[in-house]
């Protein structure tokens, strides 16, 4: 049975002799009264904390659900973002590496390209020095050849002139051959003087040639077909 202050107050008993004194009583059920009234207040007010404090507990552990929850998301998002950022640095290193090895790979081609365009071009320029040097040592040769021909044929010339000037022309007649078959005197002689001028008509024809100016031909012979012939005239 719940009590009540006011029910407390109000109890009455029988009277009896040699019973408690009623003054007594009533002050002691006042008193209990107002104690029970106290506690009674106390525990309403201790409920009412519970409450709020349950609410409070129950927003703190949704705080805290919604809290770990975020952690573990941002721990995920996290270890994403580090693997993502290690895959991406991965690739970038090796397009990086890549891109190294081919700038190495065509600078070593390029390298030994030019290497073989010196060492052709070396090669071309000593060619060229060989025969240039062939060219003028023929030319010097060629030059010597000639001071000498030169000499040789004025010695020739000058021994044609006596000869010429020596014997006097005859009259021409017509002999017959004789029964020995010799041919005439007159004739021995014109053929000598026409075998002297031809032999001197032939060097002074064929002296010239060689004072010509060198053609296309005998460039490419010398040069080959590596030297540009218009480049010469």
């Amino acid at each position: 049975m719940k009590l009540t202050p006011i029910e407390i107050r109000k109890q009455e008993f029988k009277k009896s002799m040699r019973g408690y004194d009623t003054v007594e009583i009533d002050t002691f059920l006042e008193l209990v009264a107002n104690e029970y009234e106290n506690l009674i207040k106390e525990n309403e007010s201790l409920n009412k904390q519970i409450i709020t404090m349950e609410a409070e507990l129950k927003h703190f552990k949704e705080n805290e659900k919604t809290l770990k929850q975020t952690l573990y998301k941002v721990q995920e998002t996290s270890q994403l973002s580090k693997e993502n950022s290690e895959r991406e640095a991965n690739i970038i290193k090796k397009e990086a590496d890549l891109h190294a090895a081919q700038i190495t790979e065509k600078a070593r081609a390029e390298v030994h390209k030019l290497r073989e365009e010196f060492i052709a071009l070396k090669q071309q320029k000593d060619s060229f020095v060989a025969r240039l040097r062939h060219l003028l040592e023929s030319q010097i040769e060629l030059m010597e050849v000639l001071s000498v021909d030169d000499e040789e044929l004025g010695k020739l010339k000058n021994r044609s002139r006596k000869s010429i000037n020596i014997k006097q022309p005859q009259s021409p007649e017509i002999i017959k051959e004789d029964n020995s078959g010799e041919e005439p005197e007159g004739k021995k002689k014109d053929k000598s003087e026409e075998s002297v001028k031809q032999n001197i008509e032939n060097q002074s024809i064929a002296q010239p040639d060689t004072e010509k100016k060198p053609g296309r031909d005998f460039f490419k012979d010398i040069f080959s077909d590596n030297l540009d012939v218009d480049d010469l005239e």
